[in-house]
């Protein structure tokens, strides 16, 4: 996992999710930029995201979809206002309040909210884990569904489709896990403050009798219960100190106004220490984490739609300037294995030597089909565009190169894109061996070369010499192809 600011993952993965439905999209000049960045991969990533034509009309998506959040989140304050002041208003009809009941209806289910959501916190914790990849499920196919269907109606972009779906997957992340907690605590605090200030005005303008009593609970019990409930306001200073006799005296109406006076405030110092004061401190701490998870938000760089794109965006090395210098190593992709249905051998030969060479001359007991050489920009693209035409996916895709040729980046990024455009497991066959000793070169540093850049294709690799065959490595090559299992 790497990590990005939420703006520049949320571009990203609309990107990934766009080019994972509806495939790859030019992207040279991105792909330049990216990889002149000096970041790492992550960051090459977003670069390349950032660089792409649709990018500024992504991002204005986002960014309506980071304020409507911040809508959302003034829209539930403001019902969590309107819902304290009715059950202020509710609590004190009549002119009188039981206090209790009043106790009851404004502190317990708002209580409970916060122990539960404190509970889930400790248990399941607020750290970025390790996700399934899968849908979720019928439900996850369904919301997503549901998403992609609303997109178009709030959003501008092309890919206002997978925008969504991007937001929606970065409210699994810290970041949107915090802000949903952030929501919570402010429809909580809203409601409790509205309820404390209709509460506190209609005290102040017009004369109520405040008392508890009890049908089932002995007066003992009432007693502890609101000592125990005054225990908290006490220690924030919000109430003095009271005695159990004080307490005792409430169980009927108290004609006194001081005794009257003193239930009120002691009713708007149980809110305000209960509801308000812990909603305030979590609604506070939500926002300076989702603050902070904003800056640093994980991308699975191991997901297909990014693995593709690891060997085009890899930093360029340097030419080896003599034989044996060992290319930078990059991340190793994992072997492609054989779709069920798949038909046929491609094979493409890549800057050989020999102008008048092919592939098919070199893979003899082998009935492949080959699409031609591959050389200059121009016949790359004509390969590229050939393969990718093809109905089936083939068997495997087989490159003919040269040990005379350094490996370089151009050429790595050629065979992954080919091997895409296959959709086939790569096989390198290196050729033109006893040419290259014949200019006297080192033979071994140059083939582990051509292993590393291999092992980062994803690739199996043999060494066949067109002038003197080895029967064993044809034979493994053959193995290699036969053995190949169907992806599941």
């Amino acid at each position: 996992m790497s990590n990005l600011k939420i703006d520049d993952w949320l571009l990203t993965e609309s990107f990934r999710r766009a080019e994972e439905r509806l495939g790859r999209r030019p992207d040279d000049k991105a792909a330049a930029i990216a990889r002149a960045s000096g970041r790492d991969f992550a960051g090459r990533l977003a670069a390349r995201a950032a660089a792409l034509p649709e990018a500024a009309a992504v991002r204005a998506d986002i960014q309506r979809l980071v304020s409507g959040l911040g809508w959302l989140t003034l829209g539930l304050a403001v019902l969590g206002l309107l819902t304290g002041l009715v059950a202020g208003r509710a609590v004190a009809a009549d002119r009188q309040v039981e206090i209790l009941l009043a106790v009851a209806v404004l502190l317990l289910f708002p209580t409970l909210m916060l122990l539960a959501w404190m509970i889930v916190w400790l248990l399941v914790g607020m750290r970025p884990r390790p996700r399934r990849r899968a849908s979720g499920g019928a439900v996850g196919r369904l919301a997503t569904g549901l998403l992609r269907r609303l997109a178009p109606r709030l959003l501008s972009s092309t890919l206002a489709a997978d925008v969504m779906a991007a937001f929606a997957s970065a409210l699994l992340t810290p970041w949107g896990r915090w802000r949903l907690s952030l929501l919570t605590h402010v429809f909580w605090l809203a409601c409790a403050a509205g309820a404390l200030i209709v509460l506190a005005l209609l005290f102040s303008v017009a004369q109520y009798d405040l008392y508890w009593g009890t049908t089932l609970l002995a007066d003992g019990t009432v007693v502890r219960l609101a000592e125990i409930l005054v225990w908290w306001p006490q220690l924030l200073g919000f109430f003095p100190a009271i005695d159990p006799g004080w307490i005792a005296v409430g169980r009927e109406a108290a004609t006194d106004a001081a005794l009257r006076t003193r239930w009120a405030q002691y009713l708007l110092a149980v809110i305000a220490a209960w509801a308000v004061v812990p909603r305030a401190f979590f609604a506070l701490w939500s926002a300076l984490a989702a603050r902070f998870s904003a800056r640093r938000v994980a991308l699975d760089t191991g997901r297909p739609g990014y693995l593709r794109l690891s060997v085009d965006l890899a930093p360029l090395p340097q030419p080896a300037s003599e034989p044996g210098v060992a290319l930078p190593e990059a991340v190793e992709r994992p072997r492609r294995r054989k779709k069920p249905g798949a038909s046929g051998l491609l094979a493409v030969a890549i800057e050989l030597d020999n102008e008048k060479a092919d592939a098919r001359g070199l893979l003899s007991g082998l009935k492949v089909s080959d699409v031609g050489r591959a050389d200059s920009r121009r016949q790359r693209s004509a390969v590229l565009k050939a393969v990718g035409a093809r109905r089936r996916p083939a068997e495997a895709l087989i490159g003919v190169c040269s040990m005379l040729r350094t490996p370089d980046a151009g050429t790595e990024r050629f065979l992954v894109r080919l091997s895409e455009a296959a959709d086939a497991p790569l096989w390198l066959v290196l050729d033109e061996e006893h040419r290259l000793a014949e200019r006297g070169a080192d033979i071994g540093p140059r083939r582990h070369d051509w292993q590393a850049l291999a092992r980062r294709a994803g690739a199996g690799i043999v060494f066949i010499d067109r002038e003197q065959p080895d029967a064993a490595e044809l034979a493994r090559l053959q193995r290699g192809l036969h053995n190949a299992e169907a992806a599941s």
